[in-house]
């Protein structure tokens, strides 16, 4: 079991923190008007990899039984997928805490 909490940390947590911070981006953008189309893509990008890592920790959960976690490939693209995220998070925290500072 604690390597399901673990697995959830890794897996879960970066889409969860790049979503919150593309839509943030992307309500600061449309407050200039501005199209938004790079943080609708981060959004877009933090919610698949949210909806596809939730899907493998579902089907660990299912299939762990008593023999435990077995890591995998899926498990590779799934942190490739929140590594992702997790630079779409650091992007957008640095794009808008530029643009804050610029702002009078």
């Amino acid at each position: 079991m604690p390597a399901l909490y673990i697995l959830i940390a890794l897996f879960c947590v970066p889409p969860v923190l790049s979503l919150q911070a593309s839509i943030r981006w992307f309500r600061h953008v449309r407050k200039r008007g501005r199209p938004g189309v790079w943080p609708l893509l981060g959004i877009a990008v933090s919610v698949v990899a949210l909806a596809f890592n939730l899907g493998v920790i579902g089907v660990d959960l299912a299939t762990s039984g008593t023999v435990g976690i077995e890591l995998g490939q899926i498990h590779a693209w799934t942190l490739g997928l929140s590594w992702i995220c997790f630079w779409i998070w650091i992007v957008a925290l640095v794009w808008l805490r530029r643009h804050r500072h610029k702002v009078y």
